[in-house]
């Protein structure tokens, strides 16, 4: 794994400016072990069956990245600098048990290889933190663009999942949940 590195944003997600840069393995550290992030991932998932509640309580209470880089302010056109990373969001699983499993499958699929993998917010889908090769040929859009629809389109070949496609924008806030058993690639 290459260590890429993301902004970081404290709550609540109308704060635009980075709290700070954070790298994959910090994040992995962050994402297992902190307690705080514990608590607030608890307080979140409790809200799960009413969707306005649950919106509002993420929005207002979880910390979040932006996998694809550093950025001055929360805007595409404030990138500094690409991370050469993009998030997966998978959503809409049956169950806690469901994501577990996509998270542990997806992580050890041998064409996505992603660096980092956790169960989402609402305990009921999985984010995946996938590398993807910068090109000196291509603009950094089209080399986020093209890796981002080669790999939705793997997914939904060979597992059969969607992605949120909302996660399109290299800008697009990745919210953190807490889960002890978040997987990092080691190299």
């Amino acid at each position: 794994m290459k260590e890429s590195i993301m902004s970081f944003f404290n709550a609540p997600i109308t704060n635009k400016v980075p709290a700070g840069v954070c790298s994959i393995a910090g994040l992995h550290a962050y994402i297992s072990s902190d307690p705080h992030l514990k608590e607030l991932t608890q307080i979140v998932r409790s809200t799960t069956e009413n969707d306005k509640d649950f919106r509002k309580k993420k929005q207002t209470l979880l910390p979040y990245v932006t996998p694809a880089g550093v950025f001055s302010y929360c805007r595409e056109q404030c990138i500094v600098v690409p991370s050469g990373a993009f998030v997966i969001d998978i959503d809409h699983l049956a169950s806690i048990e469901e994501a577990m499993m996509w998270r542990d499958r997806l992580f050890a699929d041998e064409v996505l290889q992603p660096d980092l993998a956790f169960v989402s917010p609402g305990a009921k889908g999985v984010k995946l933190f996938v590398p993807y090769r910068l090109t000196f040929t291509d603009t950094l859009e089209n080399s986020f663009d093209n890796a981002l629809h080669t790999a939705w389109d793997y997914l939904e070949w060979r597992h059969g999942l969607k992605a949120d496609a909302a996660n399109a924008d290299m800008s697009r806030a990745c919210f953190l949940a807490y889960d002890a058993e978040c997987k990092l690639k080691n190299n």
